[in-house]
């Protein structure tokens, strides 16, 4: 897990930071083996420094100098739609401006007077980052890969009936059966199993059509007759909760 967190007032800074790794600590042990954390002292900073899929969860403060917490946040959501945003805020006040950017929470300030306002934004975000660092364990050329699932575009069965996992720019065929994969994706909320023996990560689905998916290679995945209706009624059900 990689978070990224912004804010021009150093101490502020160095406070957030360490209330995340304490509660990452106390509550996902397993997690923090393998965080990490970056943190800015502008957001012009982070803007120079981001790139979409790169952080799992952005910290923003809303008030800096120059560029502002909300305005870097607008700048995101023009290119990455997904990554959750928290900002770090002196005041309410800006709360329904925060649905511009459909941010995920919000931390008061100062957050050492503010800890329980802080546990109960963490505990509504981390569960869904915490399970999208699921991975898939398959073997590919002989030895055993480890796939973050978050990075599963979709699945299918080739023409050499092997399963095949489509990444972005790349796929690779494993021995794993299509089963034993089927189990583990559709446990996930963002997995839809839209045809015979395929699967997608509605994550990166472009646009629906009449009959197929369009994803954001380029990729068109049929949905079959069969289930049609119920393909279609779990991605708009997607749509509006994720």
């Amino acid at each position: 897990m990689k978070i990224a967190i912004a804010d021009d007032l150093e101490n502020d800074l160095q406070v957030a930071a360490s209330n995340i790794r304490q509660y990452l600590e106390a509550s996902y042990p397993d997690v923090i083996k393998n965080f990490e954390l970056d943190t800015f002292a502008s957001a012009e900073a982070l803007l120079e420094n981001y790139a979409p899929g790169k952080y799992d969860l952005l910290i923003l403060d809303i008030f800096m100098v120059d560029m502002t917490g909300m305005e870097a946040a607008e700048a995101i959501r023009i290119y990455d739609e997904h990554v959750p945003i928290v900002f770090l805020t002196t005041s309410q006040d800006y709360i329904l401006e925060g649905y511009r950017v459909f941010a995920a929470g919000y931390l008061l300030k100062p957050l050492t007077e503010h800890l329980d306002e802080f546990s109960h934004t963490m505990d509504h975000v981390m569960p869904s980052l915490v399970e999208a660092e699921r991975c898939l364990f398959a073997a590919v050329n002989g030895e055993m890969t480890e796939i973050p699932l978050k990075n599963i575009l979709y699945v299918d069965i080739n023409s050499k009936h092997k399963l095949t996992i489509h990444l972005l720019g790349a796929f690779f065929e494993t021995t794993m059966g299509y089963n034993q994969c089927q189990e583990l994706l559709l446990e996930q909320k963002n997995f839809l199993e839209c045809h015979h023996r395929i699967i997608i990560n509605m994550d990166y689905i472009k646009r629906m059509d009449a009959d197929e998916f369009i994803m954001k290679d380029d990729s068109r995945i049929p949905i079959s007759n069969r289930k049609k209706k119920e393909a279609k009624a779990a991605y708009m059900r997607y749509l509006v909760h994720r």
